[in-house]
């Protein structure tokens, strides 16, 4: 046994050294994180053995294989462990041998190893980043760290950066809660559609051909439907595939893609739920590249690129033209009008007072709290819609039941 000491992360927040006995490098790294450790480095006899590190790494699996994509929380856990290590005063390179070596995350290890590999090689971390990774961060993402490489402040717009990323998880997560209860009226919808064709109607249907009677209409629909979709079930799932796809190029369509967003803007409850979340992720990036160092011009590039529905982004541009002709925020948005006017109070008063950064900031609360509300009104009229459709499943499904009952008892007298 050897006796190893090492630099870890506790709880992703407090850095702790300390020592421990292990046979080699990689049955230490074990037992430290067992100890609920995220190890950093290790040494052995005080001195750090980057040569068995190096090798260790290697011993490891990772290849140099692109990612060319990275989920949501990939991002936030790649960022985060990287935001702490850098404010612990661990260096980038350090850093990334830490998410190297100890992410459970195969794309994370293989990130890290890229960039570490082409650090070393002489770039820095935000030239490194584009060159390998700038489609799987996305633009946002790398022009803020590019901000905060040049300022001297990447743990601190690394933070900025996780705000923003979890601010979108939240966001998502709302809207996959609000879809639970939608969901799961639909599968109680279908299994008591399955079980009553299934079972129940041609039970009542062989009583009315045995007398040689005719099965009512609704009911032989109903039955048709679901024969139908246990012999073709392949065909439906072939077809909504096809759907889907067509939808997505649809979509990749300008003009397609415009009419679409114009029908939803013209939804109430619906359009103000788009707006408003196009808004927060404009307001946001703004707020933080603004926050960066980065000048107005540059945020608001970055921002546009946050906005999907396309007739918020056509304001967003024309926003953006004005101000590249000389105009101020405030002015700009509110002849585009990009903004409500109570916010637009706001990044007027924050461009006289010289605190636009704090307005910005407030505004993008406002508008979260917007979003909040109009998600819980969604949600509230998600209910009663749901409850009228359910009822006329439930009708569709008594009248046939209603019709079959009836001409089972008219065949048998």
């Amino acid at each position: 046994m050897v006796k190893y000491y090492y630099s870890a992360l506790k709880d992703n927040k407090l850095l702790v050294k300390g020592e421990i006995e292990a046979l080699n490098p990689r049955d230490a790294r074990e037992k430290i994180r067992q100890l609920g450790f995220l190890p950093t480095k290790i040494y052995m006899e005080e001195q750090e053995i980057p040569s068995q590190i190096s090798s260790e790494s290697a011993s490891y699996g990772i290849s140099d294989t692109s990612v060319t994509s990275l989920s949501l929380n990939d991002k936030i856990n790649f960022t985060s462990q990287l935001q702490v290590m850098l404010s612990s005063g661990i260096s980038i390179l350090d850093a990334l041998q830490a998410i190297e070596q100890n992410s459970p995350r195969v794309k994370l290890c293989k990130i890290a190893a890229r960039l570490r590999k082409d650090i070393t090689s002489g770039m820095t971390f935000t030239q490194a980043l584009q060159k390998n990774y700038s489609q799987v961060f996305g633009a946002v993402y790398v022009g803020l760290c590019v901000s905060g490489e040049a300022s001297g402040e990447l743990d601190v717009t690394l933070d900025r950066m996780l705000t923003l990323l979890r601010k979108e998880q939240g966001i998502k997560d709302k809207v996959v809660r609000a879809s639970i209860y939608p969901a799961v009226l639909i599968l109680i919808m279908f299994g008591v559609l399955l079980l009553f064709a299934k079972v129940v109607f041609p039970a009542f249907a062989g009583v009315i051909t045995f007398n040689g009677g005719n099965i009512p209409l609704l009911a032989a629909l109903l039955m048709g439907i679901c024969n139908f979709v246990s012999n073709f079930w392949y065909l439906i799932i072939l077809a909504g595939i096809g759907g889907v796809f067509g939808v997505i190029n649809l979509m990749k369509n300008p003009q397609f893609r415009q009419k679409v967003d114009k029908f939803i803007m013209e939804i109430p409850v619906l359009s103000e739920f788009v707006r408003y979340i196009n808004l927060s992720n404009f307001m946001s990036v703004l707020q933080v590249s603004y926050d960066a160092g980065v000048t107005i011009l540059e945020g608001l590039g970055l921002a546009k690129q946050t906005v999907k529905n396309t007739i918020v982004l056509r304001q967003v541009n024309s926003a953006l033209n004005l101000v590249k002709q000389g105009k101020n925020l405030s002015e700009s948005f509110g002849v585009t009008d990009l903004l409500p006017n109570e916010l637009l109070m706001m990044v007027a008063t924050g461009e006289k007072s010289g605190t636009l950064g704090k307005m910005l900031a407030d505004a993008v609360n406002v508008i979260d709290r917007k979003v909040e509300m109009v998600l819980e009104t969604l949600t509230r009229l998600f209910e009663p819609a749901c409850i009228v459709i359910l009822g006329g499943f439930v009708l569709f499904i008594a009248l046939a039941f209603y019709q079959l009952y009836t001409g089972m008892l008219g065949s048998l007298f």
